[in-house]
């Protein structure tokens, strides 16, 4: 190679490492190592192609990776009805003190962790609490608690990214609804926890049917193959349901004495990795399908 081949390889490499470090310092200003309190989390979930864990609290988004936690340094959004999807997250909320962005956030979304957010619908209008979406068809429901003459009560869908929405009938669902879930591929299978028990619709919402026997639902969540469903009867429980020929399968958690789970979710590439948040502010998780249960969360306190 001649000297004038080198010294352009020498300068290529040097930018390509000069980018490479741009960029990792930008993920540094953007990601502070965390040893504080989580509380008031409304939502977590492995969301994008590397599949982060995050926890929406109501000072912005924790992150936990690899034994280690991390906070961010901007949007410090109070989250609501947040949603990991394969792109990112869908959420709800309220802005945080560093962020421009109106009250009540509506319906936004985010493919960056969070640096940004993408107005989807509703924007300054309505704080959605409860709010499912596909993880691979972004076809997004919510529930709306108070009628406007944008909205009408009850739960809505939308199948196109927030540009149009349908209200749904909802028949044969009873009590308050805790939670929502949306199947990852088939938009028209949506799942409820209430205080009444779990649903499930097969036709977009336009019917529900019960499926437990057992009242006070707390949460559910789909992945391709089952749902996944918790409620209260004198102790938590966690189901694993299959909804094409409905067998159910407990499985173990830790000792919560007094609490149920609030939140769950599964690693979308590894079915053994599970993670799930109480009412009581405990997060665990498991990487071997549920046999052993680590604490990652203790009383609102991060553990490491």
């Amino acid at each position: 190679m001649s000297n004038k081949g080198i010294i352009i390889a020498i300068m290529t490499g040097t930018l390509l490492l000069s980018a490479c470090n741009q960029e990792q310092a930008g993920n540094d200003e953007y990601l502070k190592e965390f040893d504080g309190k989580l509380d008031h989390v409304h939502g977590l979930g492995y969301m994008g192609s590397d599949a982060d864990l995050a926890f929406a609290s109501h000072d912005g988004l924790k992150f936990y990776q690899d034994g280690e936690w991390y906070s961010t340094s901007q949007q410090n959004n109070d989250y609501m009805g947040f949603t990991s999807v394969d792109e990112g997250f869908y959420t709800s909320g309220h802005p945080g003190k560093d962020s421009n962005l109106p009250n009540p956030l509506g319906v936004q979304k985010s493919s960056d962790k969070g640096k940004t957010l993408e107005e989807v619908a509703f924007e300054g209008d309505f704080d959605f609490h409860v709010m499912g979406v596909g993880y691979n068809n972004h076809t997004m429901y919510v529930v709306n608690g108070h009628e406007t003459n944008k909205l009408s009560m009850g739960i809505h869908k939308s199948t196109d990214n927030g540009e149009k929405w349908e209200k749904v009938e909802a028949s044969g669902l009873q009590g308050e609804v805790m939670s929502l879930a949306v199947h990852p591929t088939n938009s028209e299978r949506i799942a409820a926890a209430s205080k009444v028990g779990i649903y499930l619709s097969e036709d977009g919402g336009s019917t529900f049917t019960r499926i437990t026997k057992e009242t006070n639902g707390t949460m559910v969540h789909f992945t391709n193959d089952f749902l996944y469903y918790g409620f209260f009867d004198s102790e938590a429980k966690l189901v694993k349901f299959n909804y094409q020929d409905n067998k159910k399968t407990q499985l173990t958690l830790p000792d919560l004495d007094q609490d149920a789970v609030a939140y769950f979710a599964q690693h979308p590439e590894n079915a053994e990795e599970m993670v799930f948040l109480s009412f009581n502010n405990h997060a665990f998780q498991t990487k071997n399908g549920g046999d052993k249960w680590e604490t990652i969360v203790e009383a609102g306190e991060v553990q490491e």
